[in-house]
């Protein structure tokens, strides 16, 4: 699937990955983008939709704290988010980035 069909995803996903150095001189932004969409594949659809739909809809600095925030900030942030929003996040992190 094309991370491109979920643009708030891939922006956060981005935004996890440049924070936690899953892009670096060994992996381009290009190739962490093909990874995502593989793995976005395997997740269920009907939870990518409004989760992609709150984070398209974020500020720049809601971004930012939703994707690498303090525990705190991001807490506070992500309790007005669609279920599932905080876990996605976390498996991309611990699965891809």
């Amino acid at each position: 699937m094309s991370p491109d069909r979920f643009l708030g995803i891939k922006q956060a996903a981005t935004a996890i990955a440049y924070d936690n150095g899953g892009i670096f001189a060994g992996r381009s932004e290009k190739q962490m983008l093909r990874e995502l969409g593989r793995w976005l594949d395997k997740q269920p659809e009907e939870i990518l939709h409004p989760v992609d739909l709150w984070l398209s809809a974020l500020s720049k600095e809601d971004m930012e704290i939703a994707c690498c925030g303090e525990d705190d900030e991001r807490e506070r942030l992500l309790a007005s988010a669609p279920p599932f929003t905080d876990d996605l996040l976390n498996a991309y992190f611990n699965e891809v980035c």
